[in-house]
């Protein structure tokens, strides 16, 4: 069964993903190594769709809803992946926890357009906050999400993000007449003073 689209953009739909889709995302991770190796040093693990397809914030962290949704092109082919968790932690944080473009839409201005349909898509859902980690070094994630408007609230260190440990840059971008200072006052966790965990 086709989910229905939850946003378009550049060609794009958003569908979620059904445990059914699991190799086509597995295909898409194999063919388009750049991110995995980067963040890793390592190309995707043969398991590495599904341990994405099920993976949930641990049981500390209160949350509302998962979407693991494909990025399908007009042919139905998978073209890229996003992984969205909404009320993360405090009603409004919405979780961008992954956004991956196959390897030869990158240049083209769609990683953007796919950024601002998210998050026109997670505004009208209710969503006042949007929070992602960007592994620290990746300097071209770091500035793509810095042009999208995100700012660094912490560093997290020695985060295993898949058998390796990285420092995460935590950054928030407020999406309406709230700040940061409210979002801080929100989550602790993300506070430059907390006690890392």
């Amino acid at each position: 069964m086709v989910s229905p689209p939850l946003f378009e953009a550049a060609g794009l739909q958003a569908r979620e993903l059904q445990p059914a889709d699991v190799p086509r995302l597995q295909a898409l991770f194999d063919a388009n190594p750049d991110y995995f190796r980067i963040v890793n040093h390592r190309d995707a693990l043969p398991d590495e769709a599904q341990q994405e397809f099920d993976e949930r914030p641990p049981p500390s962290m209160s949350y509302t809803r998962h979407w693991c949704a494909g990025l399908f092109d007009a042919d139905d082919r998978l073209q890229g992946v996003v992984v969205v968790v909404s009320d993360l932690m405090a009603p409004g944080v919405w979780h961008l926890t992954l956004m991956l473009l196959a390897t030869a839409l990158h240049g083209r201005g769609i990683a953007r357009a796919v950024f601002d349909a998210i998050e026109s898509w997670a505004v009208v859902q209710g969503a006042r906050w949007l929070r992602l980690g960007v592994v620290a070094g990746n300097g071209r994630a770091e500035r793509f999400w810095q042009r999208c408007g995100f700012t660094e609230v912490c560093l997290r260190r020695d985060v295993d993000t898949g058998g390796r440990l990285n420092t995460l840059r935590v950054m928030v971008k407020p999406l309406g007449a709230d700040g940061i200072a409210p979002y801080l006052a929100l989550v602790a966790r993300d506070r430059p003073e907390a006690p890392l965990p």
